[in-house]
């Protein structure tokens, strides 16, 4: 479940049909997308939940306070999404392109891509230049790394594929 349900449905009601798909031999694992920790919780008693995806990178770390440390004490494997944040730690984005974003691009109008927020993501993803350099990488390839690193993250998903060719393909030291 990619989102928990807005529409009044519980969580017992979606966890349960998923848990029913996988008792019956339809899918092999189950999982839940940005949940909580009490959702996790109440999902937990209903049957294991083997995956979370939230959304985590070097700029948005708020799931490595409470939900990493819960999915490694439960055994729940951790396949974060955004790694590069949407584009901001890919190491092109700059304070040019935020400028030339469409009306219609939801970027335009995030804290994120737009004012203070966006000079201070261009500032981190600058940081990281020194160590992509150092190993030879790309900026967007030591961004996917550093969430790997987290004790619990077993994946990463991303849209665009040369970041999945990398984590698939080689290994980035990120404690040097």
């Amino acid at each position: 479940m990619h989102w928990p349900a807005e529409d009044g449905t519980l969580l017992e009601d979606y966890w349960g049909t998923l848990l029913q798909l996988k008792e019956e031999g339809k899918v092999r694992a189950v999982g839940l997308s940005n949940h909580d920790v009490a959702q996790l919780e109440a999902a937990e008693r209903l049957g294991h939940v083997d995956t979370l995806q939230p959304p985590f990178s070097a700029i948005r770390r708020d799931v490595a306070a409470l939900e990493l440390p819960w999915c490694a004490a439960h055994g729940t494997g951790v396949i974060v999404y955004s790694p590069m944040q949407s584009g901001l730690l890919t190491g092109a984005f700059s304070l040019e392109r935020a400028a030339q974003l469409g009306a219609d691009d939801w970027r335009s109008r995030s804290p994120d891509f737009t004012g203070l927020g966006l000079r201070r993501n261009i500032a981190l993803a600058d940081a990281l230049r020194p160590i992509a350099q150092r190993h030879r990488a790309t900026v967007a390839a030591v961004a996917v790394a550093w969430t790997l690193a987290w004790t619990g993250v077993t994946g990463q998903s991303s849209a665009r594929g040369p970041a999945i060719r990398w984590t698939a393909g080689s290994a980035l030291p990120v404690s040097s």
